[in-house]
């Protein structure tokens, strides 16, 4: 086997796993946990989708236009991924609400590791995808100019098709996270796993001192991490989060138990969730110190 063959079938059959994985890792995120997209996750799943398919039916065919199809998709794809993560882990590209009505661009969703957030999954797929196109196109440089130099099987592509949504059907089948309990010195270290929700205790909560100050800072820090889902001054958005202006359910929790909620988040399947969607740890602002977190809660009870 050459060079020339092993490059086009690495950078084609990588490109496709990597598409499939990053199409059904992003339907898991929001189908599974709930998350909700926002319009530069939608942007990218725009441009991601499809190549599931393109790279597909592009092997099936031995199609030698393929890179030059896919190319454009990922990267503009990359671009707008880079974009996203420089919005979401900096300060210089925009403030947090600005991305149009909904979940904003700047929630994070997962922070594994304090760095890996969904766009910089996303950047990787496309970074991935593009990477293999440019080693067919240097692998088939030489190649006739209408046809494959190298005709490989066509069975490992249904293959990976098929290994790609049985992965998605079994993970959507267990439907939720795994809990379970660990000592205090572990936390730090299994706190990173992605996919296991732990459990040691309540969350403590610094006490709460009312200010005009600290009124005024939770206003600005709500209307960042809260107001998107909870509507300004808490009066709730349809489909997205509930209203907390003049709540019973919330007049009823205690000051820990709302920071318990907002610095964990909500699962959309967790038993007292009354949307059915998942609610980001920290607001999507992971950030978020104690004491600011605390202010927001002094504002979100001042609404009541």
């Amino acid at each position: 086997m050459n060079s020339s063959s092993s490059s086009t079938k690495l950078g084609l059959y990588g490109a496709l796993i990597a598409a499939w994985v990053a199409t059904m890792g992003s339907l898991y995120f929001s189908e599974v946990n709930g998350f909700i997209p926002c319009t530069l996750c939608w942007y990218q799943r725009i441009l991601m989708y499809p190549l599931a398919g393109l790279l597909t039916l592009g092997i099936l065919r031995r199609d030698h236009h393929l890179p030059h199809l896919v190319l454009p998709f990922s990267l503009l794809g990359q671009g707008v991924s880079v974009y996203h993560f420089l919005l979401q882990k900096t300060p210089y590209l925009g403030s947090p609400s600005s991305c149009g009505v909904g979940v904003t661009c700047s929630t994070v969703w997962i922070d594994w590791f304090g760095v890996v957030t969904i766009p910089l999954l996303a950047m990787v797929g496309f970074m991935i995808i593009t990477t293999g196109m440019l080693m067919v196109i240097a692998g088939e440089s030489g190649g006739a100019g209408m046809a494959w130099s190298v005709r490989w099987p066509r069975w490992p592509a249904p293959l990976i098709v098929l290994l790609a949504l049985t992965l998605y059907t079994a993970g959507a089948a267990r439907a939720g996270k795994v809990q379970i309990s660990l000592p205090e010195f572990m936390l730090p270290f299994a706190s990173e796993l992605p996919f296991v929700q732990l459990s040691a205790g309540p969350t403590a909560t610094p006490a709460p001192t009312v200010t005009p100050t600290s009124l005024q800072n939770g206003a600005t820090l709500y209307s960042q991490a809260c107001a998107s889902c909870h509507g300004q001054n808490g009066v709730g958005v349809e489909g997205l989060g509930t209203a907390l202006a003049n709540s019973p359910q919330v007049s009823g929790l205690t000051e820990s138990e709302m920071f318990a909620i907002i610095r964990d988040g909500r699962a959309a399947d967790a038993p007292n969730s009354r949307t059915g969607i998942a609610m980001p740890p920290s607001g999507g602002q992971p950030n978020l110190t104690d004491e600011q977190i605390v202010d927001i809660i002094l504002f979100i009870q001042s609404l009541q």
